[in-house]
């Protein structure tokens, strides 16, 4: 995978000739993503649905904007947030059993891909709801999608990476996947949570992006809390950092 925005030393006196990085300055990132990353009065369109809000609103104990994973990043790295396109129940797919497909659907991950702005680093954090709610995972399909395609959970990501690659050129894309989906819910059965996380790693390998998978996130009412988001932050710094020198 590329490295964006690296600066290196012009000489480094070491026996194994190897160039040191210099930590890259005004690097701009936007998030495309769903409930995890939505926090009110910071998603683009305003319109957008989110689920963190600050008191007396607030579901559980997040409730400033700095206890967001992204804004823990952002602090962290120096970097700035471009766009947070995060809509709350929205899926990568525009998969119409959600809802009846009626509300949700339009607002899917790949109908607002276009609006990112002009990022360095897209970080994608999603199939949240793709995974709990069982969007039909289809076939492996890598061009001339389908409408009805599109409503499937692999054609969909494969989609929505090409598009990202195609217009977005000269952004870094990572995609950031909770490992431990559903993973209390009896409803939904191992093997088939192994197969959208399968599906992922397969289509982030053949589009050469970066895939984060996150573990142990804790959370109240199926959504991160303080230490979730904490636990977000440190383990996608800990991935980027060979990357950017973060």
């Amino acid at each position: 995978m590329k490295r964006l925005l690296f600066v290196f030393a012009s000489v480094v006196l070491l026996s194994s000739c190897e160039k040191a990085p210099v930590k890259p300055q005004n690097i701009r990132f936007s998030i495309l993503g769903d409930s995890f990353s939505a926090f009110q009065g910071y998603v683009e369109p305003a319109t957008n649905d989110v689920w963190y809000c600050p008191p007396p609103n607030n579901y559980i104990d997040v409730t400033s904007v700095e206890q967001m994973w992204w804004h823990k990043v952002a602090t962290k790295t120096g970097w700035a947030l471009d766009v947070n396109n995060s809509f709350s129940g929205s899926l990568i797919s525009n998969f119409w059993g959600f809802n009846t497909g009626l509300y949700y659907s339009p607002h899917s991950f790949i109908r607002r891909m276009d609006n990112l702005g002009n990022p360095d680093v897209i970080l994608v954090f999603g199939a949240t709801n793709d995974i709990y709610k069982r969007a039909a995972l289809g076939d492996y399909v890598f061009a001339n999608w389908t409408e009805e395609e599109l409503c499937m959970f692999r054609p969909a990501m494969a989609y929505m990476f090409d598009y990202l690659k195609r217009n977005y050129p000269t952004a870094e894309v990572y995609f950031m996947l909770d490992m431990e989906l559903c993973i209390n819910d009896t409803s939904i059965d191992d093997a088939t949570r192994q197969a959208y996380i399968e599906s992922v790693h397969y289509i982030t390998s053949h589009y050469d992006v970066g895939c984060i998978d996150i573990y142990g996130i804790h959370k109240d009412a199926w959504h991160p809390n303080v230490a979730g988001q904490e636990a977000i932050a440190r383990q996608l710094i800990d991935a980027i950092e060979v990357d950017f020198n973060v």
